[in-house]
Formats: structure tokens, sequence, C-alpha cells
């Protein structure tokens, strides 16, 4: 594989990143309605890789990518985690509640992982005439971090908006007169 070669997946993988960063954005612009299970599965194309990444995994991979794949998806979930809320608003409609720590996230954490990436490998070289890495292990990797952190994020909005649907119609219910 050549610079150039790498050099083309690497902007594929940034635009990859700019996509969800800009569907992540955008998910949080809309009130939600009905049920909820767009918040959950909004980004089901971001789930069609995940047969060939546990394919990957399996046949190339070892135990310890396999946790640190699963530790980092974590990892960097936690602070969309934290940071997201819903709120209930009079007209009925359930918004994601704005909040500025989570848009410095959502717009940080693109920025850090492409310097991060680009340091990493200008100071540390990992093409030469003795080493050619498992291109497709190292995507798999890197794309099984976005799957999970992108499910859990969801996961975790699918639930706090439940519970703030569930809490709305007590209100509701509350506030009608007896008979």
């Amino acid at each position: 594989m050549t610079q150039q070669q790498w050099d083309l997946i690497g902007y594929g993988v940034w635009a990859l990143i700019i996509w969800m960063t800009l569907k992540q954005f955008l998910q949080t612009r809309r009130p939600v309605q009905g049920r909820g299970f767009k918040l959950l599965f909004g980004d089901w194309l971001l789930f069609a890789p995940v047969p060939w990444i546990a394919y990957r995994m399996i046949e190339r991979g070892t135990m310890q990518q396999l946790v640190w794949t699963l530790g980092f998806g974590v990892l960097l979930a936690l602070p969309y985690i934290v940071t997201t809320r819903f709120k209930a608003f009079p007209d009925g409609t359930v918004r994601f509640q704005s909040n500025v720590l989570f848009y410095i996230f959502l717009f940080t954490l693109p920025y850090i992982r492409y310097t991060v990436r680009d340091r990493v490998f200008h100071s540390h070289p990992i093409l030469d005439a003795q080493h050619r890495p498992d291109i497709e292990l190292m995507l798999a990797e890197y794309v099984g971090v976005l799957v999970l952190l992108t499910f859990l994020w969801r996961l975790y909005m699918y639930i706090s908006y439940r519970r703030v649907v569930r809490r709305q119609g007590r209100i509701q219910e509350d506030q009608i007169p007896a008979l």
C-alpha cells in the first residue's frame, strides 16, 4: 500500500467523522416525536459494517485489541452521555436541551481525533519497508469505536427521552380535574 492510498483511506475516515458529527448535530436540533425509535436507530447505516467488524476482529484481532476497541468506544461515549438532556416544553414537544458543553464535545472531539492521528502518524510512521500494517483490522477497530460510541449515546438518548415522556404523561394526568 502506498502513502497516497493510505492518505485516501484517511480522508475517507475523516469524511465519515464529519458526516457523523453533522448527523449528531442535526439530531439535537429537531423535536423528538413518537416512541423515540429514531433516536435509537437513526444512524442505522452506521450499523451496517458490524458483521464486517466482528469478522475482522475474530479473524485477525487479538483479545487486547478487542478490549481497547470496546474501551475507547465507551470512553468516547461518556462525554456525549453526560451532557445529553431532554426537556419537555409546554406545547407538548420534547426537545434536546441545549448544552454548551455538549456542543463543545461534539465539535472538538473530531478535531482532537484528527490532531492525535496526524501527530502519531507523522512522529511514528507506520509505513516502511519492514512493516505493513493490517489496514482492514485498523479500520475495523476504528469504525467499531465509532459504532459503539454512537450506539451507546443513542441508547442513552432513547432511555432519557422515554423517561421524559413518561414523566410528562404523569404530569398531564395529574393536571386533569377529577369528575
